[in-house]
């Protein structure tokens, strides 16, 4: 067994698509880094995430001179809006006529794993377990960890989290440096992987017996959304039970049964720390900030802070200047705080009009003719677009 030290301008803890996009930016810029992840190559690209890149973030990777490797064609943004089984077609619009590209997080995963490893000879990594972080003010940071070959030791500039929720970065963070923000909604989703594609558009539906949701998962496949107990497990929902409620909460009787390939239970709930920095280590993503999935922003949020933090590292370490990288907590969280309200008025929306016992009948029809604004307002239409692409930007 060995024991090694090494020097490098950032370590980057995750290989999920923010820390995989981190590294692809600061490669394309010169900027020495190492990425370690604690799954090996083969899980980082068969394991399913949910999330679809929106036109933010494809302009973001046109200004980085990736959108052509990185991204698929172009995305017909439209969502089947469903009450009590009667649906009608909310399409995205486009004010600026750029559309998005249709990019799954998976998809994107794949396509970053191959430019950043096959490609641009990045250093990845993989199946690399007891990391441990210290940043510590009197000297460079120093992140260390054991992989088939020995114990060693990364000494670097700055260390960048993306390692999620559970990860051991915002973990190192001493109690008392963070302040956690959080709301709970009281339901969760059950979320269904099934052989049966999407056939029209994605679906969003209410009925009096819940909330159902439909998004593609690859040409084959889909992801049904069930809401659900917080208590809910797996023995409480048996295939049949699935398809039931499915057709129960769409009015269809002629959805048919198919193989269920996965089963998940998702809490809804809203989560920030701030600020996102401390001394040396950065946080992004999931590691600084959860969403309930119903705006579908979680990757794009992340995506958000990789691109601003990237510029950040970039000035820092090849231009000496650390002006934007001081900042990055206060430059990304009103973003933040803006998809995180656009997150939460999309799932009380969704959810309060659904089954009337959970909230009452005066918060179903209240929020049923929030979604009535969506088709009769203009304005409301406008806004919500925004949103959705991830265009409604922080002016200040």
């Amino acid at each position: 067994m060995t024991s090694t030290s090494e020097e490098t301008a950032v370590v980057i803890v995750g290989a999920g698509v923010s820390g995989l996009t981190l590294a692809t930016f600061l490669r394309t810029s010169g900027v020495a880094c190492v990425v370690l992840e604690r799954i090996d190559r083969a899980h980082v690209e068969v394991r399913q995430r949910a999330g679809v890149v929106d036109a933010r973030a494809v302009r973001m990777f046109e200004q980085w001179g990736l959108a052509d490797k990185l991204l698929a064609g172009p995305l017909a943004q439209t969502i089947d809006y469903r009450v009590n089984g009667v649906g009608r077609i909310f399409e995205t619009i486009e004010d600026d006529g750029s559309p998005g590209r249709f990019c799954t997080q998976q998809m994107l995963v794949n396509n970053l794993v191959r430019e950043l490893i096959d490609v641009m000879a990045g250093d990845v990594r993989f199946s690399v377990t007891d990391v441990s972080i210290q940043n510590d003010e009197d000297r460079r940071p120093r992140v260390s960890y054991s992989d088939a070959a020995g114990s060693h030791e990364l000494v670097c500039d700055y260390i960048v989290g993306c390692d999620a929720e559970h990860g051991v970065s915002r973990a190192s963070i001493p109690d008392g440096v963070l302040t956690r923000y959080s709301h709970d909604f009281g339901y969760a989703w059950l979320a269904a992987l099934v052989e049966a594609p999407v056939t029209g558009h994605p679906i969003m539906g209410v009925s009096d017996h819940g909330f159902v949701a439909q998004l593609p998962r690859g040409p084959q496949r889909s992801r049904y959304y069930l809401q659900c107990a917080l208590s809910d497990g797996p023995a409480d929902w048996p295939d049949t039970r699935i398809w039931d409620e499915v057709r129960l909460r769409l009015g269809d009787n002629t959805i048919e049964n198919a193989v269920v390939h996965d089963k998940d239970f998702v809490p809804m709930r809203s989560v920030v720390y701030a600020p996102m920095q401390y001394r040396n280590l950065f946080l992004v993503g999931d590691a600084a900030h959860l969403l309930p999935p119903t705006g579908a922003k979680g990757m794009n949020l992340a995506l958000y802070d990789v691109d601003v933090l990237a510029r950040a590292l970039v000035h820092a370490v090849r231009d000496h200047d650390r002006a934007a990288l001081d900042a990055y907590s206060s430059t990304v969280l009103p973003h933040i705080w803006k998809y995180q309200e656009f997150s939460a008025w999309m799932t009380d929306t969704m959810h309060d009009a659904g089954d009337p016992t959970q909230n009452g009948t005066f918060r179903q029809m209240a929020a049923r003719a929030r979604l009535d604004n969506l088709f009769d307002s203009p304005t409301a239409a406008r806004l919500h677009s925004e949103y959705q692409r991830g265009l409604n930007q922080c002016r200040r």
